[in-house]
């Protein structure tokens, strides 16, 4: 009896640990989300320094630009924050806990959560610290999922707030149309643009009322150079290819 009872714990100790494992590799896919192109077209193929292709967003993550945290689904029942506690006992710090606050569903290790957003964040220093613009790229495109980010960084790491902001108005290639305020992955508004890692295939138009391009143009080529395009209040579309993400004039410098 006492053999089988040893046999029964370890058998639970496993099933445990397996559990944990899954969650968190399942928070860590939720993190970073595949690319998000634009109303009529998709994200071109990340390129710039740092950026790298990501698994996409786990089922029932947020969309792009929502607050859900990594892998949680928004309507799935979160645990109370007085439950909020380490797997093995003890507390949370202050700041943790107000990332993990309503954040983590029902039956989740909140540690796998929490690995989540330190995961992105740190992802967005080593990228930010070779290329500012890069950072902002990887989460225009939605390669780091502005959904994961933007609380990742508010709580966690906000000496990467200014990456946030570069990415918030930035747009990423596909089709858009043009408007006073810009809606993300719908609309652009007037501005001057550039895209600081466009490929030699890059290309970009902006038309007027029944279609007239007012300005078009293409990449040089030539490494470490840029594309800029200008967005007049008069346009009423945007569109590019191979530019791979395109951020409001003096975005991040």
């Amino acid at each position: 009896m006492r053999l089988a009872s040893r046999g029964a714990r370890r058998g639970r100790r496993t099933a445990t640990a397996t559990a944990v494992l899954v969650t968190a590799a399942a928070v860590l896919l939720g993190g970073c989300g595949g690319g998000s192109g634009g109303a009529s077209g998709g994200a071109g193929t990340p390129h710039g320094p740092g950026a790298t292709v990501s698994a996409p967003a786990s089922p029932g993550a947020a969309p792009n630009g929502g607050t859900e945290a990594p892998g949680s689904a928004a309507d799935a029942p979160k645990v109370p924050d007085a439950q909020l506690t380490p797997p093995g006992g003890g507390h949370f710090s202050a700041v943790q806990k107000s990332y993990l606050s309503g954040r983590v569903p029902k039956g989740t290790d909140p540690a796998a959560v929490l690995e989540g957003g330190q995961e992105i964040c740190d992802r967005l220093a080593r990228t930010a610290r070779t290329d500012k613009d890069a950072a902002a790229s990887a989460v225009v495109t939605g390669d780091i999922s502005m959904a994961g980010a933007a609380p990742a960084v508010a709580a966690l790491c906000p000496a990467q707030q200014p990456v946030i902001d570069a990415a918030a108005h930035g747009f990423a290639d596909g089709g858009f149309t043009v408007a006073a305020k810009a809606v993300p992955g719908t609309s652009v508004a007037p501005g001057v643009y550039r895209a600081p890692h466009p490929s030699p295939s890059c290309t970009w138009r902006v038309t007027g009322a029944s279609g007239a391009v007012l300005s078009s143009g293409r990449s040089t080529g030539t490494n470490g150079a840029t594309a800029q395009l200008t967005v007049t209040a008069a346009a009423r579309g945007v569109t590019s290819s191979g530019c791979y993400a395109w951020l409001a004039s003096g975005g991040t410098r």
